[in-house]
């Protein structure tokens, strides 16, 4: 083929016989060269010697000629594949841009110097023609780079095209179309005519149409068939192609060729990367919606099984605490009975003739220790008492239903300190409040918030220092963030940890509780989909923070109490 194909392009040699300005080979060659690999070398070179020697040349100067036409497209091919990562199917736009700058511009400069050069050594031209033979051979060996390369390593890579019934509609539409213009713009026929007018630009459309619409197949493919009858048009002497000899008509064809070849050769290539870039964005976008879909039911499952767990805790919860309460109602009326009937045990006492010894130990015996037994049984069952019915409300809180509307938080906390009044005025407390952002939630599960955040730190206020107790708040990212800012005692490092924990005190000699209180904060907080945290150094004073989900609600100003 690659003879056959030399011998076409000599048949268009006008200015020397060695020379012409399409020169299909040396794109067989480098084709050969990237699908085959080096190996091939020494078939390129027996055909350009062949074909060489077939015109006339002496056998030197045809083994030198060889020479260059197997070096020119050795050394593009190496540049492509050390310089470039050259992928042969011509499906990026850097793939194209490389095949130009080393195939058709460095590869062929090679293959013209050497094989001019080797002409005028030979005395088949002077050395005063050497630019401007130079210059044909050049554009000859780079035209056929751009035309046969690209047609040759678009067809023969891998996958093979499986068209639809549109597509092959569409391609067959697209053929005739470039097959009717190029008659006409470029072949001169139906006009009758030797100089038709310059309707050459009319094949860019076809050339776009491939480019954007199809592969680098059939872009390479409309690209030979509009170069091919451009020729035959030059050729006999029809078409915009016309001034001059042979040789400085093909010249000024390949031009604007060589422009059509690289637009519709780029546009390709950035469709196929435009076109690979939506498949991967697809193929991931798939893969995450799985990956989404995958998670959800896992998140739902435990979800599933952690709102069971929650449900069997709350009721174990409550039967314990339910439960509980049937022997510690029997102590505390059993305990009511023995302190009954040690007050009949001591009037009857009275009244009996003891000895004085004798009567003085058992009314010790039942003043001070029964009675101190007894006291100590009382504190102890209030005690069990407040602790089973924070237990319950604890359940309840998981239970309950809060309803979801939007909540002045700013009106919320102004009734928790008219509450609080009695309390504020008794330790000297300075509290203020900012203006609060509405929140959306339960206005009387927000209310119990907040009365339980601000009744702390009144409760820890440092004796003997005045107290400053700070509300404020602010929205951001779709949240109400609020916070409950004092100056006393503070929480000890080794306890934040386990602050929101159970059955949790921290300075108990300053007040009295079950440690119950922020557990039930915590699990309000979370039921609207908020958070709560705190931040705390000892002695210093303690921050409490809460998130809600915000309202677009005006906030209300809340007046500062002292």
């Amino acid at each position: 083929m690659n003879f056959a194909a030399a011998k076409f392009g000599l048949s268009l040699a006008f200015a020397t016989k060695q020379v012409t300005a399409l020169w299909p080979p040396t794109g067989i060659a480098l084709a050969a060269l990237l699908l085959r690999g080096y190996r091939v070398w020494p078939g390129i070179w027996v055909g350009a010697f062949a074909i060489n020697a077939l015109v006339g040349d002496s056998l030197l100067v045809a083994a030198g000629m060889a020479v260059g036409n197997t070096l020119g497209p050795l050394v593009a091919v190496l540049a492509l594949r050390r310089f470039t990562a050259f992928a042969p199917a011509l499906a990026r736009v850097r793939d194209v841009l490389a095949l130009v700058l080393f195939g058709a511009i460095m590869g062929m400069a090679i293959t013209a110097t050497n094989g001019v050069a080797s002409l005028a050594l030979g005395g088949a031209i002077p050395w005063s023609a050497y630019a401007s033979v130079w210059w044909v051979w050049w554009v000859g060996d780079g035209m056929g780079v751009l035309v046969f390369a690209p047609l040759i390593l678009a067809w023969a890579t891998p996958p093979r095209p499986r068209w639809q019934r549109a597509q092959v509609a569409e391609l067959a539409a697209l053929f005739s179309g470039v097959l009717l213009v190029s008659l006409v713009a470029l072949n001169g026929s139906f006009l009758h005519t030797a100089a038709p007018f310059q309707l050459q630009y009319a094949v860019f459309p076809f050339i776009i149409w491939a480019g954007l619409r199809c592969g680098p197949r059939e872009t390479a493919t409309v690209i030979a068939l509009i170069t091919g009858l451009a020729v035959w048009g030059a050729i006999h002497d029809r078409g915009p192609f016309v001034t001059g000899n042979l040789d400085q008509r093909l010249i000024l064809l390949e031009m604007f060729m060589a422009a059509a070849a690289l637009t519709g050769l780029v546009l390709s290539a950035a469709t196929a990367e435009r076109a690979r870039a939506q498949q991967a964005l697809q193929r991931a976008h798939a893969e995450l919606e799985q990956r989404v879909a995958e998670r959800t039911a896992e998140l739902a499952g435990a979800n599933r099984v952690l709102a069971q767990k929650n449900e069997e805790v709350e009721a174990f919860v409550y039967i314990v605490s339910h439960d509980l309460r049937a022997p510690l109602v029997n102590l505390q009326g059993f305990a009511k009975e023995l302190e009954l009937s040690c007050r009949e045990l001591q009037e009857a006492l009275a009244t009996a003739a003891l000895p004085a010894t004798l009567a003085q130990r058992i009314q010790a015996i039942l003043s001070d220790d029964i009675a101190g037994a007894l006291r100590y049984i009382s504190a102890s069952t209030t005690k069990f008492q407040r602790l089973i019915d924070a237990l319950l409300q604890l359940s309840r809180t998981g239970t309950q239903q809060f309803r979801r509307e939007p909540v002045d938080v700013g009106a919320s906390v102004e009734t928790t300190l008219l509450s609080l009044q009695q309390s504020i005025a008794t330790s000297g407390a300075k509290v203020s409040v900012d203006a609060l952002p509405s929140a959306l939630g339960d206005t009387t599960a927000i209310g119990q918030v907040f009365a339980n955040l601000i009744g702390n730190a009144l409760k820890y206020l440092q004796p003997g220092q005045t107290g400053h107790i700070e509300v404020g708040g602010e929205v951001g990212d779709g949240f109400a963030h609020y916070w409950v800012r004092d100056n006393g005692a503070g929480i000890p490092a080794s306890a934040q940890a386990r602050l929101f924990q159970v059955f949790q005190r921290f300075h108990p000699q300053l007040a009295s509780g079950e440690g119950m209180g922020l557990a039930i904060v915590k699990r309000i907080v979370e039921r609207h989909g908020g958070r709560i945290w705190a931040t705390s150094d000892e002695g210093v004073g303690a921050t409490f923070h809460v998130t809600l989900p915000a309202v677009t609600l005006v906030p209300t100003p809340a007046s500062g109490q002292e």
